[in-house]
């Protein structure tokens, strides 16, 4: 405790020294208030730092009392000082003084963290509610500017930068306040004022006023929802540090803040029902789930995640990856199989094999028993996730058929314009529709909001467009073209509907084959190289692009 006394007396000695070296004002105050200390002021600020309340006593009822305000060459006063050292007997002496002055002994005890002492000094009758907020600058005249605190930090924004949970707690009980800053690009008055008197002090204020609304002993006293409302701050703040480049680092890390807040508000949780319950959590509560859903609904069905898609949308990563909502997930995932992970390889590639081969027969039974046991194993997700993969796989397994010709007379197909579609071709179409039917499902099931933000859904999208736009190029050229339908193909004209189709046709098999690398997150290893394949192009894009402007415009010329 000493040590850091003396270290926090030198640092504001340093302050002071530097401030009167640079700024000639800064010493002519200290000049008009430093006055020599009398005998008896040295005296009384002494027996402060000793604790000494008989010789404190003896100089206040002295016939001629002293200054109780005075200060030592370090500008403190003896208030400041028994606060300092946590001497709550001291502190009760000195306030029962007509003209005390509070000034940063209530901060410095905010600080220490003594309750008791805040208690004592916010009860002195020169602290109003209000100077405990917004309104302890203006309360304070300029000539007793605080060097050890910037005028922007109120009692309760100290107690929030100190997440003193007791002390803040009883500011609020006594009606204090943190005013949200205006957006950055707010044009009013005030904020125009700001700017143009001192823009540093301006942006400072902001960075202080955000730090304590992300003080997790503000957000957990002030907030009905604490993990949503860390969400929010947390993806606010990360937009801040995109407009204001030159604080970035210092709003990134309040970011990470609130985002640990929320990581470690999960850690409380003991059971899974407790997870279950913070997942579940909606924005707004008024509308509970049905209890019939819990009845005859499985376990992954029961489970809106409303607070985990949340977190998907506020970019809340580490929320997202934390053990126990991973845990959740896979015990979701894996519903209906839970000896599937103390499986070897071997056995988990034949149980593949076997439901992969059983599929016809598994969606024939739950096309007609939905809601049997087996159809509740077939909804599962593992389930789910094995039967879209088989039926992609056969669905490019007809591609590549399709794409080798390995279904008929080849010369009559290759000569004939628009020629009828082959019995391959057919199944690609009936693929293709399912397809086409479960993206609809899905961009009403999540909205268009929610499903544009995702690039697989924009992937899947340009994919199906042009395997639709080939099949109607198809259509095209088989009802219209009547005249030389059987001819060399060297001779078909460069607009034919058959050839933009199989140009077409061809662009989409490279969305298909592409879309395989959607597997990859399944797999511990090719899920991150999946993430830095991704970086690279988006990295590389605008490379290409410029690579290719500039040929085109070397060959524009030539």
């Amino acid at each position: 405790m000493v040590g850091g006394k003396t270290a926090s007396s030198t640092l504001h000695s340093r302050r002071v020294s530097c401030l009167a070296s640079c700024w000639p004002g800064f010493g002519a105050l200290r000049t008009q208030s430093g006055r020599s200390l009398e005998a008896t002021e040295k005296t009384f600020l002494e027996a402060a730092e000793r604790g000494d309340k008989h010789t404190i006593e003896r100089c206040l009822l002295a016939p001629r009392s002293v200054n109780v305000n005075c200060t030592d060459l370090l500008g403190r006063s003896a208030l400041q000082i028994a606060v300092d050292n946590e001497n709550v007997e001291l502190v009760e002496i000195l306030l029962q003084q007509p003209d005390i002055k509070i000034g940063d002994a209530l901060l410095h005890a905010i600080t220490e963290g003594v309750l008791r002492i805040v208690e004592l000094l916010i009860d002195h009758p020169s602290i109003s509610a209000s100077m405990l907020a917004s309104g302890w600058s203006r309360s304070r005249p300029s000539t007793e500017e605080s060097s050890d605190f910037s005028p922007d930090i109120s009692p309760v924004i100290l107690a929030a930068h100190c997440n003193q949970f007791e002390i803040l707690q009883l500011f609020l009980a006594r009606g204090a306040y943190i005013d949200k800053p205006h957006p950055l690009n707010c044009f009013c008055r005030q904020c125009e004022e700001s700017k143009q008197s001192d823009s540093l002090r301006y942006s400072l204020k902001r960075i202080h006023t955000y730090k304590a609304l992300a003080s997790p002993a503000w957000l957990s006293l002030t907030s009905h929802d604490p993990i949503l409302s860390a969400f929010k701050l947390s993806w606010e703040l990360e937009r801040l540090a995109e407009l204001e480049n030159e604080f970035k680092d210092i709003y990134m890390e309040l970011s990470s803040q609130c985002k640990r807040y929320s990581c470690e508000l999960l850690d409380q949780c003991r059971s899974s029902e407790e997870v279950i319950a913070v997942l579940n959590r909606r924005c707004s509560s008024s509308s509970p789930p049905e209890p019939a859903l819990y009845d005859e609904a499985p376990h992954s069905e029961r489970l809106s995640l409303d607070r985990l898609k949340l977190a998907l949308k506020y970019d809340q990563k580490q929320f997202v990856a934390h053990p126990h909502c991973q845990q959740l997930l896979t015990s979701i995932w894996y519903e209906g199989f839970p000896i599937w992970r103390r499986r070897s390889g071997f056995s988990k590639v034949l149980l593949c094999l076997a439901i992969i081969t059983a599929m016809p027969l598994l969606a024939a039974t739950y096309l007609l028993f939905p809601r049997t046991r087996l159809g509740k194993l077939i909804r599962s997700p593992f389930m789910k996730f094995i039967y879209h993969s088989a039926s992609f796989g056969c669905f490019l397994i007809l591609l590549v058929l399709a794409s080798t010709r390995t279904e008929g007379s080849e010369m009559y197909r290759q000569n004939t314009r628009g020629p009828a579609p082959s019995m391959i071709e057919w199944l690609i179409l009936f693929w293709v529709s399912g397809m086409v039917w479960s993206e609809c499902k899905q961009l009403w099931e999540e909205g268009l909001k929610a499903y544009v933000r995702q690039w697989w859904n924009w992937l899947d999208f340009i994919m199906l467009s042009l395997y639709l736009c080939t099949f109607s190029l198809r259509a095209v050229a088989y009802l219209q073209i009547n005249i030389n339908k059987e001819l060399p193909r060297s001779q078909w004209p460069n607009n034919d509907p058959t050839l933009i189709a199989e140009g077409v046709f061809a662009v989409a098999n490279v969305f298909s084959f592409a879309r395989i690398i959607y597997l990859f997150q399944t797999n511990p290893h090719l899920g991150p190289l999946q993430i830095s394949l991704g970086c690279m192009i988006i990295g590389n894009f605008p490379h290409r692009a410029l690579s290719v402007s500039e040929r085109y415009q070397l060959f524009k010329h030539i």
